[in-house]
């Protein structure tokens, strides 16, 4: 559907002499066309003035105010808009000095409908009045049959009904995606490669790439000194970017068998995690810490022996690979210069420092660790349960973590693991006393017995700031031909929710729930790994002089239906 650019027929610009615009506005799709529900509006005044922008869609009004800086020259985006809609958009002036406004005549804008290849998102709950304000931003990624498809990917936002109000066709299969100080999103190229600064019309602001593994995208992508980078990427207080990499290590004795205690410890080559902190304008890596220098050697779980990173590893060493630690995420802790680190497969987070490399504690399941580590540990305080291969842990307001409890095994090798069927995930928060070395388990939401969900990968909770409702991405949901949980990749069934929960005392109450799920018996599957509540879309910033500079944004701009085996919506 080709939009034309429309003149506003405004009376007031140059009919009459006192009026805030030298031109009228005019509105014109998003030149680049992967994002193709934001607009550009155009236009120039007399003296400077605010921008400010009143929608309506036929089915609801809106307004968005201070939608641009103050200034003569306005390029300003129209965000917010749903699919398949024509919309009416008038341009409201103010003048800072007089505070004199003047409004356009209406832009008229048609967005186009979704793709026929756009995920399936069906709304399940909506109660905006009792929802955290704002937008839902998340990445589904796709599985058809029995491998994830790298070569397909959306990063889309969702308002309080559940209804699309933007997205961008990243053309390749995407992790996590976070918000910068600058406005711009930056997320991770799901081969844990790349990772890249895009705007919300879709302009590729900066790129970069770990150099060890992989050849430059393009001539403008940023080298690292690095091999990968995934799971996490934290903006510093200095600006600098914190991520976690990965080496490959030869271990003179890993376990050979993680349910058998009396199986031998063999030579084998193993991944290791690395911290890793690097100047995005060059790509330097200034701080470096392989998580091997801190971590006991001795301790794994479940998971260990599985070749996550096998595509990367394996054919430089002619043998298997294992994925010893698969740290997932971090926090950090810029007054005391420290980091806490989620480890996967050892079902703990640690908290190290970052210049001594020395650690303060230990949270996780006691069981399996080196006599040297014991006292590093931090004791239960009270009726509680450790998690197992959990994602995603934050500190709330409160100063207590927040996590999504995956619960992979509940256990820790040889014992006898839960089997998925009988399993189940949970969010959860804790109260850690650094003071005393306890924790003490405070809340735990598992659905009960009428919403049991257990997801074996994937997922996070989010503590909402202005309602304190929990956002919960339950991203991993895999399933076997009669609907029971799995817990490997693939089945015969892979889907994802997205939920939002009040909290009052032990009590909670869903008032948010979206599906993207193509059914049982479909070739395709979906997964989210981690999803956020954005205040506002006008919160973010676009780059609209990058078009006009002409820089380039390369290969991937795809057309509308990917090579799917069958419609997904």
């Amino acid at each position: 559907m080709e939009t034309q650019p429309v003149q506003a027929e405004n009376a007031t610009a140059g009919s009459e002499p006192e009026t805030l615009f030298s031109s009228a506005p005019t509105i014109e799709p998003n030149p680049i066309s992967r994002a193709p529900l934001v607009a550009l509006i155009r236009f120039e005044t007399t003296t400077p003035v605010i921008p400010s922008l009143v929608f309506d869609d036929g089915e609801r009004t809106w307004s968005r105010k201070d939608v641009g800086p103050v200034g003569t020259k306005h390029v300003i985006a129209a965000l917010g808009m749903r699919p398949n809609r024509y919309h009416e958009i008038r341009v409201v002036i103010r003048d800072p000095e007089t505070e004199e406004e003047q409004t356009s005549d209406p832009l008229i804008f048609e967005t186009p409908p979704l793709p026929k290849s756009f995920p399936p998102i069906e709304v399940l709950i909506s109660e905006p009045e009792k929802m955290e304000p704002g937008v839902t931003l998340f990445c589904p990624n796709i599985w058809i049959n029995d491998r994830s498809e790298n070569q397909f990917g959306f990063l889309m936002a969702l308002d309080s009904a559940g209804e699309v109000v933007w997205y961008l066709r990243s053309g390749h299969r995407t992790a996590d995606v976070r918000v910068l100080s600058n406005g711009h999103l930056l997320y991770i190229h799901a081969s844990y490669r790349a990772f890249l600064e895009v705007d919300l019309l879709g302009n590729i602001v900066r790129q970069w790439h770990g150099e060890r593994l992989t050849d430059p995208p393009n001539e403008k992508s940023i080298p690292v000194d690095m091999d990968t980078v995934h799971h996490e990427i934290i903006e510093l207080p200095n600006g600098n970017f914190l991520t976690i990499s990965t080496i490959l290590d030869h271990f003179e004795e890993f376990p050979s068998n993680e349910r058998d205690p009396d199986a031998p410890w063999l030579p084998a080559y193993a991944v290791v995690d690395e911290l890793v902190e690097i100047v995005p304008e060059t790509g330097e890596v200034v701080w470096r810490l392989p998580v091997r220098e801190f971590l006991d050697p001795k301790r794994y779980g479940y998971m260990a022996l599985t070749g996550f990173w096998k595509d990367k590893y394996e054919e430089k060493v002619g043998e298997p690979v294992y994925d010893w630690s698969h740290a997932n995420a971090m926090i950090y802790l810029p007054e005391e210069d420290a980091v806490i680190v989620s480890f996967r497969h050892l079902d703990c987070m640690i908290k190290v420092f970052r210049k001594t490399k020395k650690i303060d504690w230990i949270f996780g399941d006691h069981r399996g660790w080196g006599e040297e580590f014991q006292k590093y540990l931090l004791t239960p305080d009270g009726s509680m349960r450790w998690p197992y291969h959990h994602h995603a842990p934050q500190l709330t307001p409160q100063g207590t973590v927040l996590l999504y409890d995956n619960g992979n095994f509940r256990t820790v090798p040889h014992n006898e693991p839960v089997p998925a069927v009988h399993n189940q995930s949970r969010v959860v928060e804790y109260k850690i006393d650094e003071v005393n070395r306890t924790v003490e388990q405070l809340w735990e939401y598992d659905g009960g017995p009428d919403d049991q969900f257990f997801c074996p990968f994937y997922c996070e909770a989010d503590w909402l700031p202005q309602t304190g409702n929990i956002l919960v991405t339950d991203g991993g949901h895999i399933e076997l031909e009669d609907g029971t949980p799995h817990g490997i990749v693939p089945a015969e069934r892979q889907w994802a929710r997205i939920f939002e929960l009040t909290r009052d005392g032990e009590k909670s109450e869903k008032v948010f729930e979206i599906k993207c799920d193509s059914g049982m018996g479909s070739s395709l599957g979906w997964s989210i790994y981690r999803s956020i509540r954005l205040n506002d879309l006008y919160d973010l910033k676009v780059e609209p002089q990058l078009i006009d500079d002409g820089i380039e944004n390369e290969a991937v701009d795809d057309p509308d239906v990917q090579a799917l085996p069958d419609p997904p919506r």
